[in-house]
């Protein structure tokens, strides 16, 4: 039996790709990193661009496109790895995209919406094997010690929390020259496992917040609990960019 080749960026950089395809490569690279030495302190720490790439941008592309993968709707993917102003192009073809239901092209900017202590939580995860979450910890600034404390949530601080992460990323994000066509993944992590309820009361915030309008979708993906939702903008921007 031939021996299997190790994937790596390499795999998936300016490579065109079926959807499924793409899908597929990107789950067994992160079974690969899991399996392989220091597996799971790779993945947690991200300390190398081999696993920040993969958990911040390779599978929240992924997870969009097995969902809008299907009959009528077959997928293509490029993901590249320089610094144009987008992470992926996805082309779709077949039936939904003859009758105007799908966008023929898509460029893609995937970002992260995430407390800004959250490299910490996992520091002392894998250091420690666990802390009080995010809101209770600091970090001495002449030790460089990590400290966490307990940290007790009010009823709706963790969806608050969530959706004011969300907001920061689309107002940002917004502020910045992108091509009608263009879709945004932002791919979230709430400071605690968090309820149906609260992210549906999340989303209810960041809509009324009125900040996602700039890009044609928005595609909020959270991979822990499995949550996603659709945003999408203004028509104007709902255009798809030219056929290269």
């Amino acid at each position: 039996m031939r021996k299997k080749q190790p994937l790596g960026l390499s795999t998936f950089d300016d490579q065109l790709l079926d959807g499924l395809d793409f899908c597929r490569k990107v789950y067994d690279l992160f079974d690969q990193v899991q399996n392989g030495p220091d597996g799971i302190a790779k993945l947690r720490l991200r300390s190398s661009k081999n696993e920040k790439r993969l958990v911040e941008e390779l599978i929240p592309i992924a997870r969009y496109v097995q969902a809008r993968y299907r009959e009528g709707r077959r997928i293509k993917v490029r993901w590249l790895s320089g610094s144009q102003p987008y992470d992926a192009i996805l082309w779709s073809s077949g039936g939904l995209v003859e009758h105007h239901m799908a966008p023929k092209k898509l460029l893609i900017e995937v970002t992260t919406a995430v407390h800004q202590n959250d490299h910490l939580s996992r520091r002392l995860l894998h250091e420690r094997g666990g802390s009080f979450g995010v809101k209770g910890i600091s970090q001495d600034k002449k030790t460089g010690e990590i400290i966490s404390k307990p940290h007790v949530h009010s009823n709706d601080e963790l969806s608050t929390d969530l959706a004011d992460q969300i907001i920061e990323r689309l107002s940002s994000k917004s502020a910045k020259p992108y091509p009608p066509g263009t879709l945004l993944i932002v791919n979230c992590f709430a400071n605690s496992l968090i309820l149906d309820s609260e992210w549906d009361e999340a989303i209810e915030r960041v809509k009324k917040a009125h900040v996602h309008r700039a890009f044609r979708e928005v595609f909020l993906i959270e991979t822990v609990m499995s949550h996603s939702t659709t945003l999408y903008g203004d028509r104007k921007r709902r255009q798809s960019p030219k056929r290269e």
